[in-house]
């Protein structure tokens, strides 16, 4: 029995990185359409939009 919970702890674990990863795209697009400005009155530069919009989709696992 063990080894079934492994199996779908395995493929519910590979659809909820598919969650994340959408996720994940999806703020990295809207991050991309804002203003330098707008970016920075979020504590963000273009150059952090990639690790912010992964840490945030992905830190809530």
């Amino acid at each position: 029995m063990a080894r079934n919970n492994n199996a779908f702890d395995a493929i519910s674990g590979f659809f909820g990185d598919i969650g994340r990863a959408r996720r994940a795209s999806n703020l990295y697009s809207d991050l991309s359409n804002l203003s330098d400005e707008a970016l920075r009155a979020r504590g963000l530069s273009r150059a952090d939009i990639a690790r912010h919009a992964f840490d945030t989709a992905f830190s809530s696992k």
